[in-house]
């Protein structure tokens, strides 16, 4: 932890400062890397093993490969990469990810609120980033690939997706970024551990059309987190996010997308019950909005305090930590990784 040195011939905090922040980043960004090779690992892997025991034009095997690689990304990569993490220099200090799972030293009411306002920003940036790719696809006319999530119309396929979008996703990542991460950078930086997670948060996920809304609830949740030294509201922002697009890659499943927005009244109608859901979700989803969106008003203009978090080695600007933090060697490397398979998934088959 950073302590004042009054030693005056040695004044140089801000470097002090920048040296912990830095290892605190290289830290951070080799247990991510661990994850990550988990994840891409995990996926060949689990297609060899489930290989051995599947016929690869069953039915089943696409769904049985993808909750085996889950389940090994979950349960095999998160806590191998916090457990190697704590046997760095930068992971034997850290606070207890067990201690996070507590009372949010907030009042109910604060909760409920940040809640809806994380809810709303996230569901917000999603609807403009998809305008804005829709727009860039219209007018350079490149079709850009995405990472398609909706289940086959198989029971185990929507059981695959139900369990690793609604309980494992939610529970694991929370562990891995508002857990290990977080409390490694929040001990040099507040603001600047709050922004960094969240965009790691989204990068992590390397499909450009869930980075900008993935990163913007990474940083509402961070921030959330801080404030109650709590991770059960963001666990509940996550869990509600994940349930509804959990839910939705099941609805969709056996039904073709582009005939219902290419308005097919046959097609439409056909799957009516369908639509209806659609409907629901969509207008849950437009309550959020418009909830989340008003309640954040209401902060600025009467709880202006809500926003504040105290400060760590104020010495240093946020800004400065948030330079330093994105200029570690290993975090640059990360970055780049992220970046170059983000691009990769977008390039059309």
């Amino acid at each position: 932890m950073y302590t004042k040195n009054t030693d005056a011939e040695n004044i140089e905090k801000p470097a002090y400062s920048s040296k912990l922040m830095r290892k605190s980043s290289n830290g951070n960004s080799m247990m991510l890397f661990i994850f990550l090779i988990c994840m891409i690992g995990g996926s060949y892997l689990m297609s060899f093993v489930m290989g051995l025991f599947l016929d690869e034009e069953s039915q089943f095997y696409d769904s049985a490969v993808f909750l085996a690689r889950m389940a090994f990304q979950y349960f095999v990569g998160v806590p191998l990469a916090i457990f190697i993490y704590k046997r760095m220099p930068s992971g034997r200090t850290t606070e207890k990810i067990g201690s996070l799972f507590c009372k949010p030293q907030q009042s109910l009411w604060w909760v409920i609120k940040w809640v809806l306002i994380t809810i709303a920003f996230t569901y917000g940036t999603n609807i403009a980033s998809t305008l804005f790719f829709n727009l860039l696809q219209s007018l350079t006319g490149i079709e850009l690939n995405q990472v398609n999530i909706a289940a086959d119309d198989t029971f185990l396929s929507k059981l695959a997706n139900i369990i690793s979008i609604t309980i494992l996703a939610p529970i694991f990542e929370e562990i891995l970024l508002r857990g290990a991460l977080l409390s490694n950078t929040k001990r040099y930086g507040t603001w600047s551990a709050v922004i960094s997670t969240g965009i790691f948060f989204g990068l992590l996920h390397a499909n450009y059309p869930q980075i900008p809304f993935a990163a913007v609830m990474g940083i509402f949740s961070a921030f959330m987190v801080l404030k109650t030294n709590s991770i059960i509201p963001s666990l509940i922002v996550h869990f509600t996010i994940n349930t509804i697009g959990g839910v939705m890659s099941v609805v969709i499943s056996g039904i073709d997308i582009t005939k219902m927005q290419s308005g097919d009244m046959d097609h439409i109608l056909e799957n009516l019950g369908v639509c209806i859901i659609i409907m629901c979700a969509g207008l849950l989803v437009m309550g959020f909005i418009a909830a989340g969106l008003i309640l954040f008003i209401l902060e600025i203009i009467m709880h202006k305090e809500s926003f504040h978090i105290p400060p760590v080695c104020p010495e240093v600007s946020e800004k400065k930590k948030l330079a330093v933090y994105f200029t570690a060697p290993v975090t640059i490397l990360l970055t780049i990784v992220l970046l170059t398979l983000t691009v990769i998934n977008a390039i059309p088959a």
